[in-house]
C-alpha cells in the first residue's frame, strides 16, 4: 500500500512559519507600550517606523492604517483586508507628538463584538483596575506618563450598524 500526498502551491499564501499572537495581542499589543509599538507623546516618525506597512492615508498631524485581523501571520499586513473582520488605526498629532490614538474593530456580527469587547474588558480590568462607566463607554485610567494621566476608552458601536464594531480611543487627560 502506497500513500501519495500532493501539494498544491499558490502564490498567495506563500507564509513559510507562522508566529500566531492572541487577537487582543494583535489589536493593541504585547503590553510593552501603551498600544501596539507606540505610546501618546512619541513623534510621527517613530510612529509610522513601527507599522510595517505604508499608511493608506497620511497628513501632517494624521495618519491611518487598515489592517487585516490575522493572528496566525500578523506580519502579513500588505494582504488584502476582509472586510468583514478588520481594524482601523488613526494616529492623531498635536504639535508633532501622538496626542490621540483611535482604532476601529470591525467584526461579522454584534455577538462577536460583544465577545471580543469582553476579552479587551478583562485585558484591560487585570492590567489597570476597574474602569468607570461612562454612558456606552467603559473608561480605564492608565499611569501617569510625562506628568500626563492617559486614559483608554472603550465602546460596543455595534447597535449603529449591521454589523460589530468596537471603537477603542487612547487619550491624554486634560
Amino acid at each position: 500500500m502506497c500513500i501519495v500526498l500532493v501539494s498544491c502551491n499558490s502564490n498567495s499564501n506563500k507564509k513559510l512559519t507562522p508566529s500566531q499572537i492572541s487577537l487582543v495581542q494583535l489589536l493593541i499589543g504585547d503590553g510593552t507600550n501603551q498600544f501596539r509599538h507606540v505610546s501618546l507623546d512619541m513623534d510621527i516618525k517613530s510612529v509610522t517606523t513601527t507599522e510595517k506597512k505604508t499608511p493608506d492615508e497620511k497628513d501632517t498631524n494624521y495618519v491611518f492604517y487598515s489592517l487585516p485581523m490575522d493572528t496566525l501571520y500578523p506580519d502579513s499586513v500588505n494582504e488584502g483586508v476582509d472586510t468583514l473582520n478588520y481594524f482601523t488605526v488613526a494616529y492623531n498629532f498635536d504639535g508633532q507628538k501622538l496626542s490621540e490614538i483611535d482604532e476601529d474593530i470591525y467584526v461579522a456580527t454584534d455577538s462577536a463584538a460583544a465577545s471580543l469587547k469582553a476579552r479587551l474588558v478583562d485585558y484591560f480590568t487585570t492590567k489597570f483596575g476597574d474602569g468607570q462607566v461612562d454612558g456606552d463607554n467603559i473608561v480605564w485610567k492608565l499611569k501617569k506618563s510625562t506628568g500626563k494621566r492617559t486614559k483608554v476608552s472603550l465602546s460596543d458601536e455595534s447597535e449603529e450598524y449591521d454589523y460589530g464594531k468596537l471603537s477603542l480611543v487612547y487619550y491624554n487627560e486634560d
